[in-house]
């Protein structure tokens, strides 16, 4: 049964039904005011490049410790994210920043950033989990082999209705291993979101079909399909970023399915660039 009150949630924390689960990324790439995923730093989970078979959509099932890890549950039983702690070692932020935890359903890597003809994606693998689109996301990150300049996209994509779809997009030169959804149709270096703008208000992307630079960026871009399950706002870098989903978002503990991929993008809010390690724990429990 989902856990939907907090007499749910203490039942099964008086039943042993709960585990707390630490995490430790090393410092990536330097960035300030841009999304970067630590996934690209070393630590626990393992450095992981995001690499495969080139415009292959490659699904992402969880196995032990490739991410954050959490144990299996019986039949029937469902796992929810009760909280989430975010400790950094940085020495400032100056400025607050955010934390957006996501399920990484799949991603499509090395989309060649130098090429304007349209490349297509194979989409022989279906999404691992939320099988129709509703509520995932795409998210473009730089990975690789750097971008050398701001460019354009002509994004084609199968939302969660079935529709065919498409959106023009600027690709921000952000950095290696940081997020370049941009801002505009135009190419731009203007950065601020993490996801692409779907169309026509669009409840979902169930898959990416092609993409087209009509202005190149150089460099090689993965495109992400996650599902976002939580955000958290940082404050002052000594301080631990936590968030209690059962008291701070309307009772909303996100659940969990099995083979989930869970990570995260982090938003440092400095206009200089910083080094950002992290540690912490995310605590899961069921019923």
């Amino acid at each position: 049964m989902p856990i939907q009150s907090l007499s749910d949630l203490q039942a099964a924390f008086d039943a042993g039904r709960w585990h707390m689960q630490r995490f430790y990324k090393a410092a990536g790439t330097a960035h300030g005011l841009h999304w970067a995923d630590p996934s690209f730093a070393a630590g626990q989970p393992p450095y992981d490049a995001r690499v495969g078979t080139a415009l292959e959509f490659t699904p992402c099932v969880a196995q032990k410790n490739d991410a954050i890890y959490f144990p299996d549950v019986a039949s029937g039983e469902h796992r929810h994210l009760a909280s989430a702690t975010f400790r950094s070692s940085q020495s400032t932020f100056n400025g607050a920043g955010s934390i957006v935890i996501f399920d990484l359903l799949g991603y499509y890597p090395m989309i060649d950033g130098d090429s304007t003809d349209e490349q297509f994606m194979d989409n022989t693998q279906p999404l691992p989990r939320y099988a129709d689109g509703q509520g995932v996301q795409l998210v473009l990150v730089n990975h690789i082999a750097p971008t050398t300049a701001s460019g354009v996209a002509l994004i084609n994509y199968t939302d969660s209705t079935g529709a065919s779809k498409s959106v023009t997009q600027n690709i921000p030169r952000t950095g290696q291993n940081l997020v370049c959804s941009g801002v505009r149709a135009a190419a731009a270096a203007d950065v601020g979101p993490l996801t692409v703008a779907l169309a026509d208000a669009s409840p979902g992307i169930r898959s990416l079909d092609s993409i087209t630079f009509t202005t190149p960026p150089s460099g090689l871009i993965c495109a992400y399909l996650v599902r976002i399950l939580g955000t958290c706002l940082t404050g002052d870098n000594n301080v631990a970023v936590e968030k209690e989903f059962y008291s701070k978002a309307g009772f909303h503990c996100p659940r969990v399915h099995d083979g989930a991929w869970l990570g995260w993008f982090d938003r440092i809010g400095s206009g200089t660039s910083r080094t950002v390690s992290w540690f912490g724990n995310f605590t899961f429990a069921w019923g």
